[in-house]
């Protein structure tokens, strides 16, 4: 798979922390998510969910995945948020449920190989390598989608900037996942 030069400033920013470019949408979307050293903009609520099921290969670099379950817990402070989207903005509702999440898994990832998360799986993504590229399909299942943390972080999906697009373009290039 590679990216043509021109849909380099159609990235978007995450608020994960990694930058994404649509390659098509409909019932299965077609992602590639690009991480790097430099992102900054990660929100504090890592653990989520996905209404869809998450099958993504990895191109370049590697990445570690953490799966986990949430224990309901009045007297913790980490809360429950449902996540809606509005005119490229991901809003969190708090839910009122109260707890804490108890890993039950983790696995990391390399360059060539292949991982499925089944949607409603509350789960978080961390780059091992500073600069990792993964192409991921999304099988929309219409499930609710779900965050936890202490507050609420709207974010807006903002265009990636000049400098954050040179960043893209040299690390896919790096990996030859340009098509010039």
């Amino acid at each position: 798979m590679k990216v043509e030069k021109r849909h380099i400033r159609s990235f978007r920013v995450h608020p994960l922390g990694f930058y994404y470019l649509v390659l098509s949408s409909g019932e299965v979307t077609r992602r590639l998510h690009v991480y790097s050293e430099n992102a900054d903009f990660s929100a504090d609520n890592t653990w989520h969910t996905h209404e869809f099921d998450l099958d993504s290969n990895v191109l370049a670099g590697s990445i570690k995945n953490y799966i986990a379950e949430f224990v309901p817990d009045r007297e913790a402070n980490l809360k429950e948020f449902s996540v809606t989207y509005d005119d490229g903005r991901s809003i969190l509702h708090e839910t009122g449920r109260l707890g804490a999440i108890s890993e039950v898994v983790n696995f990391t990832c390399g360059a060539g190989q292949h991982y499925f998360i089944k949607a409603g799986t509350i789960h978080r993504a961390k780059n091992m390598d500073s600069r990792c590229v993964t192409h991921v399909r999304m099988r929309h299942q219409g499930q609710k989608i779900f965050s936890y943390g202490s507050e609420e972080s709207p974010f807006l999906r903002r265009q990636v900037s000049d400098t954050e697009s040179s960043e893209i373009f040299e690390i896919l290039r790096e990996n030859d996942l340009i098509a010039f």
